[in-house]
């Protein structure tokens, strides 16, 4: 189940983060390692609520109904790469990783998307060295009928270093939603 991201859910999130914490700072490369991630995340949840009623990012916390908990971050803002829309972000805890659960996540966010905030472009962006990423990256690409071997290339600051990311950019309208 999707609801959106706020700072009552943060606790939760917390837990999950702490289950293997390297997997977030691969899913939001401004996260500094050598920083605090509890209040860079804090910090994050916070602003997501201020950016979120003015319609520049919105976050949804992932929750699993059958455990109780939170299981990962979804979210989109419009800090794009290659002059889309909205660039698309997504985060699963690793005991929930390889069980469809960023693909059901991703595919209800999209929708929400194409329907509600009228976007058309949107991007996801991915470290193409984060082989679990781009592999969920590539079966939404595929899952919505679209090439996953077209993509743009973004230079992204991650940990100090420049790194080379792979933009996929894809328009809403295209989508087979099947």
């Amino acid at each position: 189940m999707l609801i959106p991201t706020c700072s009552s859910d943060l606790k939760g999130l917390l837990n999950a983060i702490n289950e293997k914490p390297e997997d977030i700072i691969h899913a939001m490369p401004w996260i500094n390692k050598n920083k605090s991630i509890t209040s860079q995340i804090t910090s994050f949840v916070l602003e997501s609520e201020i950016q979120n009623k003015q319609g520049e990012i919105h976050v949804w916390t992932i929750f699993c109904e059958q455990t109780n908990e939170v299981v990962g971050l979804i979210g989109v803002d419009s800090m794009t790469h290659q002059n889309g829309d909205f660039n698309f972000g997504y985060w699963v805890k690793y005991s929930f990783q390889k069980q469809g659960v960023a693909t059901k996540s991703i595919l209800k966010v999209l929708r929400w998307l194409s329907n509600v905030h009228k976007s058309k472009v949107i991007e996801i962006t991915v470290n193409p060295q984060n082989i679990s990423g781009l592999a969920t990256c590539k079966h939404i690409i595929r899952k919505i009928g679209l090439d996953e071997n077209k993509f743009e290339n973004s230079l992204i600051t991650h940990q100090e270093d420049e790194i080379s990311y792979h933009t996929f950019i894809f328009p809403l309208e295209k989508i087979n939603w099947g």
